[in-house]
């Protein structure tokens, strides 16, 4: 997803997509140790793992693609607060096997956003500058839904899909 999140940021500030080159790695640590090493001038990964190397002094981390700033690193700006019309938030999702009923996957909705209220959650995900995003059942679906539209709607533009 990476590759797709620095397309899209190149495309927001007027570059062609087409032009970006972009290196596979099997893993963020590696990607981060292509970049410290020189062999690739720019990285996009997941914030919480330039975090770390920023706090050490090793990486300036130049923008977020979130949609706003994040307290674990206040002085990082958003895309869009550099004029860029680019916003992407890094999400995982919670999925169920095909034959899980309605009730217990309300059951399980309700575990995970009781969990997102705690005070362990905040302190977890404002230490890693994670963007709180909680969508339970159709809201997530419907989340998911634009996701694809917009992801896919630039990898067609890539090439990627037809």
């Amino acid at each position: 997803m990476d590759h797709l999140v620095a397309a899209m940021a190149f495309k927001a500030a007027g570059g062609d997509p087409k032009r970006v080159k972009y290196v596979a790695y099997d893993a963020g640590g590696k990607a981060m140790a292509g970049m410290l090493s020189g062999e690739t001038q720019v990285l996009s990964t997941g914030f919480s793992e330039a975090l770390a190397l920023k706090n050490a002094g090793e990486v300036r981390i130049l923008a977020m693609t979130g949609p706003e700033r994040s307290p674990a690193a206040a002085d990082v700006p958003t895309l869009k607060e550099l004029g860029y019309d680019a916003e992407f938030t890094n999400w995982r999702g919670f999925f169920g096997a095909p034959g899980l009923t309605d009730a217990q996957a309300d059951e399980y909705a309700a575990v995970l956003e009781k969990m997102y209220g705690t005070d362990e959650w905040v302190e977890v995900r404002d230490r890693n500058g994670w963007t709180e995003i909680f969508k339970p059942r159709a809201e997530f679906v419907t989340f998911l839904e634009g996701q694809e539209q917009e992801v896919g709607g630039l990898m067609k533009e890539l090439g990627f899909l037809r």
